[in-house]
């Protein structure tokens, strides 16, 4: 019997008895892998330890390269900075001076042109009083004072025409020497950032070597640290193996024990069982007189039913032959409505022959206007082709002209490498520009 709710061997019910020998082995394996545990907390411990150490040395080695890489990158920025500070601050200095000098021409041309216009107001007042002279001589006074004065306006005209084209002279001077400037600070940032690009590779490799000599070392001393690990581990192995062997014997000898008495106490409880199985088919037998009985009593009762039921059939029969009589009065109504629905065929099947050629007709001019449509479709194309070979010459003539002007802009003007355009794209897009995407023909319709 069970003590409390808890199963045991000794149990008279099977299942008990295989559920108690369950727990029992899973309580051994449980005490067993608590003892493995408590061998290897130490051990698991200290190689953890070893790893975050190797694996912080390796990090820092990497940091290390890194803060030095970065900071001789910031070098490098520093002066192509420099370079560039220095640049925008003589440029910003050249149009603060030539804003200033801007202003003073401005200056001049409003000085002169309010100057002209006094002089010019003042010779064409004179020119009235010159036709009131009567006397030759004073008339010739006049007008060679007249041309001194247009003389003298036309001189400071050209006064200041010669200084405007001393300025545009000293403006070409200015442009060949800033030319020539920005051409030599380009070359000293290019010295710069070659010598900057060496110092990054020197420094690269000596930084990639020594990160591959600390990895190294780091690799060495984990495979020793792992190489002695396993070795502990192989005997520990070794000695739970053997533990294990013994402890399994003396399981065998358990259950085997065990099981001869499962096996006596299995075959009394067989006798038992074939001693209540008899019993029972006794009590069938009866049991199947009973129903013998019972069976009698049914078949009395059905031959009962059965005349009530030959009752009901020949009333059946009788509502039969009225439904029939019934059913001829409504084949009489079906056979004139067949004879209606024949003549409304007739009529609309003629109505649909008709509509039918008149579709037919329609179809027939609307493929007539399909046909003139493609015709005026492949004549207009064949125009279009022709006008676009005429202009597309002249057009690739035009784009010549206009890329040698960019290209002569670029290296003349910029002072940049010049890339011509990829041939290929320019054909596509003389290609996609001629044959763009054509207008849906109208669809064609097949007669039914």
């Amino acid at each position: 019997m069970n003590d409390g709710n808890e199963p045991s061997v000794d149990s008279d019910k099977r299942e008990e008895r295989i559920q108690a020998r369950r727990a029992r082995i899973h309580e051994k394996l449980a005490a067993k892998e608590s003892g493995e545990a408590g061998a290897t907390v130490g051990g698991g411990q200290k190689r953890k330890e070893t790893d975050k150490k190797e694996v912080l040395k390796g990090k820092a080695q990497i940091q290390e390269a890194r803060r030095k890489l970065r900071q001789l990158l910031e070098n490098g920025d520093e002066d192509v900075t420099r370079v560039r500070v220095e640049g925008d601050d003589k440029e910003n200095q050249r149009r603060i001076n030539e804003e200033a000098r801007r202003l003073d021409r401005r200056q001049k041309l409003l000085f002169e042109a309010e100057s002209s216009a006094r002089r010019n107001a003042a010779i064409a007042m004179k020119w009235a009083s010159l036709f009131e002279k009567e006397i030759p001589l004073d008339l010739l006074n006049d007008m060679e004072a007249q041309r001194e004065a247009c003389l003298k306006v036309i001189g400071q005209k050209d006064e200041l025409i010669k200084e405007f084209q001393l300025v545009l002279r000293s403006k070409d001077e200015e442009y060949v020497k800033s030319l020539k400037r920005w051409a030599e600070d380009i070359d000293s940032l290019l010295a710069s950032m070659t010598d900057q690009f060496r110092q990054q590779q020197r420094q690269y490799e000596l930084e990639t070597h020594e990160i591959e000599r600390v990895f190294k070392q780091e690799r060495k001393e984990l495979i020793d640290s792992n190489k002695m690990e396993m070795e502990k581990l192989m005997d520990s192995r070794s000695n739970m193996e053997q533990e294990h062997l013994d402890q399994r014997q003396k399981r065998i000898q358990e259950f085997q024990e065990h099981d001869q008495r499962n096996r006596l106490k299995d075959s009394e409880e067989y006798t038992n069982l074939k001693i209540k199985l008899e019993t029972e088919i006794q009590k069938l037998e009866q049991q199947l007189e009973v129903m013998r009985a019972t069976y009698q009593l049914n078949t009395e009762k059905l031959e009962y039913n059965y005349r009530v039921l030959s009752e009901r059939n020949e009333e059946n029969s009788n509502t039969i032959n009225q439904q029939k009589r019934k059913i001829a009065r409504l084949v009489d109504n079906l056979s004139s409505l067949m004879a209606k629905y024949s003549k409304t065929d007739k009529h609309y099947k003629q109505e649909n022959m008709d509509l039918t050629e008149e579709y037919r007709r329609i179809t027939e001019q609307f493929q007539d206007l399909q046909g003139k449509y493609r015709h005026f479709q492949t004549s207009d194309a064949k125009k279009f082709d022709e006008i676009w070979a005429m202009k597309e010459g002249e057009v690739k003539k035009y784009l010549g002209t206009v890329l040698q002007a960019d290209k002569i802009i670029h290296e003349q003007q910029l002072g940049l490498y010049w890339y011509p355009p990829n041939e290929e794209a320019v054909n596509a897009a003389f290609q996609e520009a001629r044959y763009p995407e054509p207008i849906p023909a109208f669809p064609l319709v097949c007669s039914g």
